[in-house]
């Protein structure tokens, strides 16, 4: 039997689509939207772009830089050695995890290169996200932050985004992390020679509300009643996952493994059993048959293959239950997959109560949440909570998030953490009377069993 744990969402980034970026509203339950980048070549309106060959501009100067003891950081002073620029955020896993890799090469080659992360956030915002992160609080690079500018010279919509200058401030690479390998390095810095290759973006963008199969123009009012269907890899689409519930049903799911597809069928709206990838059991797959690790241009070299992603669309009544027909049609459309929810014993992070602890109510009926500054809530239930630390902070645990502290009423709830990180969130509970144990326990768990041999139309 393989059990498959996704260790980080989009491959060591915010999801696996190349390099991507997860946006994500306070509350939980929002939709996940992601989404590729695209190389910038020139041509571009604007005429502060900067492409691949051209210059970047004289007295570029930064004073808002983290981890740097002068009051200004000037690229000009680096002239001499290749300079790389990785624009980052702290809303997106992918760069968040690049950062000890970029430390890592910059301690390797030392005054050979500089590496700089930036950022168009605030020192504030930057500073939480380190804060209580120990991987994070040993990066030594210079971080930038607050660099609007920046973006408007190597615009993108992707991150981490790459942009390489040589000893003479001229820009011959814009790439993603994972071509930062050894050879590419070696190469570089011992012959100039540019082997990383050209990150890529997506031309096509569709609107949340977009159709993905409807068309014909000509037909101002289709009446659609019910529709479904199934699509392989479109290329340079977004890759993406929406639902609108309002006077029709509409899921919308373009270029994702499998994996993503079977989680949202049977999580349905639940927030106590949400089926995130680190609580799929899958037997009998290839390694990556239903998911992969690979990022930037291997994760879409990847998807192009035409067996490993597919888009789904379905419009349905209101009064339909949308993810009884997706799950059917997951039936229908693969048939070589048998799914279904079982008890298993699941090493999980528990959330209890303290031994003699019983947690008040909440003391007002006014609800609010937000999760700007670690959590605050106000008469909001502790499993929503719960649910957004499966569904967005801690989304690249091993193990997922229980709550068994039989707290089944609103409370007032406010922890001052880094909810990205386990031992951070620990602390916080405990002073208040709660606890985070990593233990086993018996939890719903979605099996996907392959019972036959694949036979989709790629093949």
């Amino acid at each position: 039997m393989k059990k498959l744990l996704l260790l980080c969402l989009l491959g060591g980034v915010c999801l696996p689509i190349s390099t991507l970026t997860a946006k994500v509203a306070d509350p939980p339950g929002a939709d996940l939207l992601l989404h590729r980048s695209m190389p910038h070549r020139g041509g571009d309106s604007r005429s502060d772009t900067l492409s691949i060959g051209d210059q970047i501009p004289a007295g570029i100067e930064f004073s808002e830089v983290l981890h740097y003891d002068s009051d200004k950081l000037r690229l000009d002073d680096y002239r001499g050695k290749y300079v790389f620029l990785e624009f980052w955020a702290p809303t997106c896993t992918a760069s968040i995890a690049s950062l000890p890799q970029l430390d890592a090469i910059q301690k390797k080659y030392g005054e050979r290169i500089a590496i700089l992360p930036i950022t168009v956030f605030g020192e504030d915002q930057i500073t939480h996200t380190i804060s209580g992160n120990k991987r994070l609080e040993a990066v030594a690079l210079p971080m930038v932050v607050d660099a609007r500018k920046m973006r408007s010279y190597f615009p993108h919509s992707v991150i981490p985004h790459v942009v390489v200058l040589d000893p003479e401030g001229v820009v011959v690479a814009i790439t993603g992390i994972e071509d930062l390998t050894e050879t590419n390095m070696e190469q570089l810095l011992a012959n100039g020679k540019v082997l990383f290759r050209e990150k890529e973006d997506n031309k096509i963008s569709l609107a949340k509300e977009e159709k993905l199969i409807s068309g014909a123009v000509q037909l101002q009012n289709k009446n659609i009643w019910f529709q479904s269907a199934m699509t392989g890899y479109i290329p340079e689409v977004h890759g993406s996952l929406t639902q609108q519930f309002e006077e029709m049903s509409h899921i919308r799911i373009i270029n994702l493994p499998l994996l993503y597809h079977y989680s949202l069928a049977y999580s349905e709206k639940s927030r106590h059993d949400y089926y995130s990838l680190n609580r799929v059991d899958t037997i009998g797959f290839d390694r990556e048959e239903l998911w992969s690790d690979k990022v930037g241009r291997d994760y879409v070299d990847w998807m192009a293959e035409g067996t490993h992603v597919f888009g789904y669309e379905l419009i349905a009544p209101a009064h339909a239950n949308p993810y009884r027909m997706m799950r059917e049609d997951l039936d229908r459309y693969f048939p070589h997959i048998n799914a279904q929810v079982e008890k298993k014993k699941w090493m999980v992070y528990a959330l209890v109560q303290q031994e003699g602890a019983s947690y008040p109510n909440a003391s007002g009926s006014e609800k609010s949440y937000s999760t700007r500054n670690g959590l605050e809530m106000t008469n909001y239930p502790l499993q929503g909570f719960v649910y957004h630390l499966n569904a967005v902070f801690q989304r690249n645990s091993p193990y997922p998030f229980v709550n068994l502290t039989g707290i089944d009423y609103p409370i007032d709830l406010k922890l001052d953490a880094n909810l990205t990180d386990v031992e951070s969130l620990k602390q916080a509970l405990l002073a208040n009377g709660l606890d985070l144990i990593l233990r086993e326990e018996e939890i719903n768990v979605l099996v996907l069993r392959k019972i036959a041999k694949p036979n989709l139309l790629a093949l």
